[in-house]
């Protein structure tokens, strides 16, 4: 993400220009928020957290020096150990564990990672930014570590906690990609199933450290079933939808149905709404969710509806969001009671049924590098609303994609999109492929290859057996496109009175926007709205420069939170927010910039792999990096491995 906040004259000038420290904080006490406009309330909370930031790192070295010090010397231990948590706990009434914590972050601060120490120090990041590099990196070595640190330093203050943390996995893992294998395969052994108890009475099922593709597919088919169910007009948060379809999937009580009869019987499930409750509770309609339906493509111009919205901040919004055309809710939810019989299903439900174990892809999407793919490289693959996913793992799911809808994204040598391409065709698969019935479930997934053009006009196809077909065919509709490069393709104009954009453009936007384009937000594209930015009911056109994608909240914040909106060129936005901010959002980079591979001699250490022969200090320092937040020099207790007649741990 890219914001550029506007630069102000006066007070706001005056604030941003102030760096950490005695003036900074004498100018913060002489002032009061209740007094300030809402641009110069900006500029406030922004010098206000780089002074926080500064005596955050005050506050760290302190009780750094304090865990090491001596009764009456200044002179310091080498290092923090088991009891200097001790000190820290007295002083201020923490636990064990929370100083643990804090001193582990001290000691990577001002030991390993000065470089993170003295963004915090100068108010350039903030501590929670400044945790994330600690504790993504613990299992680094100590040079990769610094390494990542110094790739990521001066994007991260723009980026979102969540994307940090991603560009930290994708850069490790880019680094040594065979060491981030390593890690990965070792925690696979230790996959499990925990049931946990919430102070409100629920529980909580987790499935830990499978591999990534099993849990993706998993994760991919709960949302296609749950999809499918608010598809028949059941109008209940998607969230609870979901968490309904997997609790049936694994207690048994659906055990010998396949999918169409699993998401019927779920369906008339919620036929008969519960009363609603008189103290406004989640049955009162105040509280139901909102029976308002976007249209099919995910565009609402006119804004979204301005009932409760009912996704956290973190969920896509559901695939279908309302009754079908013509029916109307009852209590919330329709009136089910003939719906076996029912004309109307989603398409994933027509048809033939599926066999027994069928995957369903629901709506998931796979970006990764055509060099990537081809195996030229071992370069970690995203999966937008997941993460990273290591290089063997992206290609695993670009096999299970193979009937989705692949996009070649091409993009300049510096990873700005130039043209995006439909691929006719797919890569041969090894053996024999089964054909594809009438009656199948179409794959729904979305893969995005992306690779600058003059690498993709430099490859040889022969050179790349399966992928020849596919190579061939994009190779010869190059000309074609390398006139509009950087440009929308000439039949992507749009149409002035066509409402809903055509599906070149929705792409093309889509690919361009990457995420939503309200300052922070990371929700990807593809469970995102289209929204013109002048209203078609104002006459703006559905053009790729008058459409952007936005999130359902910050969809209604345009319509209804008295946010303002501009697009003075195509993917750059200015938001004029209700307080009267100023934000630019600019187009996104396609590819981001990765370091290249730094191999070592021998193989990086893992957990519980002693190189005391070669850095004797190394393990320890690490057990105390990955400990449970209180420094330590007692073993770590090795992860436990599960055999296959171990009962279940609830």
């Amino acid at each position: 993400m890219s914001i550029d906040q506007d630069v102000r004259s006066g007070l706001a000038a005056e604030l941003d220009a102030l760096a950490p420290g005695v003036g900074l904080v004498d100018a913060l006490e002489r002032l009061s928020p209740a007094a300030l406009a809402g641009e110069d309330l900006a500029s406030y909370v922004r010098a206000c957290a780089r002074a926080q930031s500064q005596a955050a790192a005050g506050f760290l070295e302190a009780i750094h020096h304090l865990g090491r010090a001596q009764a009456g010397r200044t002179d310091r231990r080498p290092e923090i150990d088991e009891f200097s948590g001790d000190e820290v706990s007295a002083i201020l009434g923490w636990s064990r564990t929370m100083s643990g914590r804090k001193l582990d972050l001290a000691d990577d601060l001002f030991g390993r990672l000065p470089e993170v120490g003295d963004a915090l120090r100068t108010g350039w990041l903030d501590e929670p930014k400044a945790q994330r590099f600690c504790e993504w990196t613990r299992d680094l070595a100590d040079d990769h570590a610094r390494h990542v640190c110094s790739e990521l330093l001066p994007e991260a203050p723009e980026l979102p906690v969540g994307e940090l943390i991603r560009r930290i996995e994708e850069t490790a893992a880019a680094i040594d990609p065979e060491w981030a294998k390593r890690r990965q395969k070792r925690a696979e052994r230790n996959a499990r199933v925990i049931l946990s108890p919430n102070p409100s009475g629920t529980a909580t099922l987790s499935i830990c450290d499978v591999n990534a593709v099993d849990g993706l597919s998993m994760r991919d088919r709960v949302d296609a079933l749950a999809a499918a169910v608010r598809g028949m007009g059941v109008l209940i948060p998607i969230g609870t939808l979901r968490a309904a379809v997997a609790a049936r999937l694994l207690d048994g009580s659906l055990a010998g149905l396949d999918d169409r009869n699993v998401a019927l019987t779920l369906a008339a499930e919620y036929r008969d709404p519960p009363p609603p409750e008189p103290d406004g509770g989640p049955g009162s309609p105040e509280d139901g969710p909102d029976d308002s339906r976007p249209d099919d493509s995910g565009l609402d111009d006119s804004g979204p509806d301005d009932g409760p919205d009912e996704h956290g901040p973190d969920e896509p919004s559901p695939d279908a969001a309302g009754p079908a055309d013509g029916e109307a809710p009852t209590q919330g939810v329709l009136d089910l009671r003939d719906l076996p019989e029912h004309d109307h299903l989603p398409p994933m439900l027509d048809g033939p049924e599926p066999g027994p174990g069928r995957v369903r892809s629901g709506t998931s999407e796979l970006r990764l590098r055509l060099s990537t793919a081809l195996g030229l490289d071992r370069l970690p693959g995203t999966v937008p609303g997941y993460g990273t996913v290591l290089a063997d793992d992206a290609r695993a799911l670009l096999r299970r994609h193979r009937r989705g809808e692949w996009r070649v994204v091409l993009t300049d040598d510096g990873g700005r999109l130039q043209q995006v391409l439909l691929a006719r065709r797919r890569p041969r698969p090894r053996g024999p492929c089964p054909p594809q019935r009438p009656g199948d479930e179409p794959c729904t997934a979305i893969v995005e290859l992306q690779v600058p053009t003059t690498v993709l006009a430099a490859l040889n196809p022969h050179e790349h057996g399966a992928w020849a077909p596919l190579l061939a065919e994009l190779q010869q509709r190059l000309p074609e496109v390398t006139s509009r490069l950087g440009h929308p393709p000439r039949q992507l104009t749009g149409d002035p009175a066509r409402r809903r954009p055509r599906a070149e453009i929705d792409r093309w936007v889509r690919v361009r926007d990457r995420h939503c384009v309200a300052p922070g937000c990371r929700r990807p594209a593809h469970k995102a709205d289209l929204d013109h930015t002048v209203d078609h009911a104002l006459g703006g056109p559905t053009s790729p420069w008058n459409l952007g994608v936005w999130d359902r909240h910050h969809h209604r914040a345009k319509h209804h939170g008295g946010w303002r909106v501009r697009q003075p060129t195509p993917g750059r936005f200015e938001i004029r927010t209700r307080a009267g901010v100023h934000h630019t959002t600019l187009p996104k980079r396609i590819l981001e910039p990765l370091p290249r591979p730094r191999p070592s001699a021998r193989p990086r250490p893992l957990p519980d792999e002693g190189w005391s022969e070669d850095d004797p200090g190394w393990r320890q320092r690490f057990l105390r990096r990955t400990g449970s937040g209180t420094t330590t020099h007692t073993p770590a207790i090795p992860p436990a491995v599960h055999a296959a007649d171990d009962p279940p741990p609830f």
